[in-house]
């Protein structure tokens, strides 16, 4: 589907996120929902934090690698970066 600007180091933002949505064959997050299994709220959840299941919906449904879409959250092999809600530092 779409490719992210040459020049993008980060994660796609959101806005382009749901850009790339409405130019697909689904045109909403609800309907990836549907197809995938997953929840709408999930879905836009996912757009600003992890959700796993909902990041994994999103990049199949628009066809573009979980590494592409969230950087930092996962790497160029499909390995998770970042885990939901577990702290990487120590309780001081």
């Amino acid at each position: 589907m779409a490719a992210p600007p040459a020049n993008c180091r980060g994660p796609m933002h959101e806005a382009d996120i749901l850009a790339a949505v409405r130019k697909s064959k689904f045109r909403f997050l609800p309907a990836i929902g549907q197809q995938y299994g997953v929840s709408d709220v999930a879905l836009r959840a996912a757009l600003r934090r992890p959700q796993r299941g909902a990041e994994r919906a999103i990049s199949e449904a628009l066809r573009i690698p979980l590494h592409v879409l969230w950087p930092d959250r996962w790497d160029k092999s499909g390995r998770r970066l970042v885990r939901r809600g577990r702290s990487s530092g120590k309780a001081a």
